[in-house]
């Protein structure tokens, strides 16, 4: 009796000690394991204090291996919206990484603030501060935003039009300031000091691909570029540079710079010497215009003109693809002859804007 007395005792104090040898190490855990440092990283427009507290939503995240566990999957937590993903790595059993990354503006609008949306059209900030390559839009009715809400745009429409053209723009790599919309829904587009007008919302990405080969050529340039009535067939994109819109304003009839045209001199009526001339005042600039579809560099031409040339200025500020060389002469595909391109000693086609093309390849030499 008395032995299993003893033997009994014995075991609660096993247990006791068990139980206690547990408590020791959930102790040491949740003190050895507590976060005392985040470091983020991957932010750009919300603060590591704004994501820590975040992330800290409850008392077990104070725990690093915890919240390690929690934050295996990279699952963002509801109440950080802001964010596409989160990844959580343990450092020390003191200290947590944090890496995340943000939902990207795409584009922002002027509502007593600076109202950021993503690419899903969610308002993301709400802030005083504008960031660069972000384009403001202009011309849209909405009632007052909520944070993390859709944006409150009067016109479904007029929002997917947005969310299109920024995407398009993102990935052709053109960097817009302001995208304006008119009464009735045209569109226009500056970029540094370029005036796009796109028209409707049609034929979008055939205009934003040729938008993108032709900037670059108006690099430094200001005035207004017409794509409104461009579908990808061929048309020329003219390009009315802002002296040459101001001349014509005046109402002197003067032609534009003889540097541009190719000469020194205005023909009749302030047409450009040497080929076609706006006709009403315009200079007669060689970079001002495009034609709507580059051909490939150095393709031969199936009727044996020999190289095609993807896009030349002409003198009247029109930018035409697709040019060759006939019996010495620059001619469209149609075989007619280019105002204001030349073909030099060096046999490279030059064009009115001074840009000369490589006779073997068809492609632009750079200066």
């Amino acid at each position: 009796m008395a032995q299993n007395k003893r033997t009994r005792r014995k075991v609660r104090i096993a247990k006791a000690a068990a139980a206690l040898t547990v408590l020791v190490l959930l102790l040491i855990f949740i003190l050895l394991f507590r976060v005392r440092k985040i470091q983020v990283y991957g932010n750009d427009h919300h603060s590591a204090e704004e994501i820590s507290a975040g992330i800290l939503d409850d008392v077990f995240m104070k725990n690093t291996v915890y919240m390690l566990w929690k934050y295996r999957d990279g699952k963002v937590p509801s109440g950080m919206p802001y964010l596409e993903s989160l990844h959580v790595q343990l450092k020390s059993p003191l200290q947590i990484d944090v890496h995340v990354t943000e939902k990207k503006p795409v584009a922002y609008f002027d509502k007593g603030g600076c109202v950021y949306i993503d690419q899903e059209g969610t308002v993301i900030e709400i802030t005083d501060h504008t960031y660069d390559g972000i384009p403001i839009v202009t011309g849209v009715a909405m009632e007052d935003p909520l944070i993390y809400q859709k944006l409150p745009a009067q016109s479904s429409a007029q929002l997917r039009t947005i969310l299109s053209l920024t995407q398009l723009l993102s990935y052709q790599a053109v960097v817009a300031d302001e995208i304006r919309f008119g009464e009735n829904m045209e569109i226009t587009v500056f970029a540094s000091n370029i005036e796009i007008q796109l028209g409707q919302d049609e034929y979008l990405e055939e205009k934003i691909a040729n938008l993108a080969k032709i900037l670059p050529r108006l690099d430094g340039q200001s005035g207004t570029l017409h794509l409104e009535g461009f579908t990808g067939r061929n048309e020329q994109v003219p390009f009315t540079p802002s002296d040459a819109a101001d001349e014509s304003q005046s109402g002197d009839g003067d032609s534009g710079s003889g540097e541009n045209a190719g000469d020194d001199t205005s023909g009749e009526d302030g047409q450009a010497a040497g080929g076609e001339g706006s006709g009403d005042g315009q200079a007669a600039d060689g970079e001002n215009s495009a034609d709507g579809q580059a051909g490939e560099d150095g393709q031969a031409d199936e009727n044996g003109g020999g190289t095609v040339y993807p896009m030349v200025f002409n003198s009247s500020g029109t930018l035409v693809y697709n040019v060759h060389v006939e019996n010495g002469t620059v001619v469209d595909e149609y075989g007619n002859p280019v105002p204001g391109v030349t073909v030099n000693e060096n046999g490279n086609v030059v064009d009115a804007y001074m840009n000369e093309y490589d006779s073997s390849t068809g492609e632009w030499i750079q200066p």
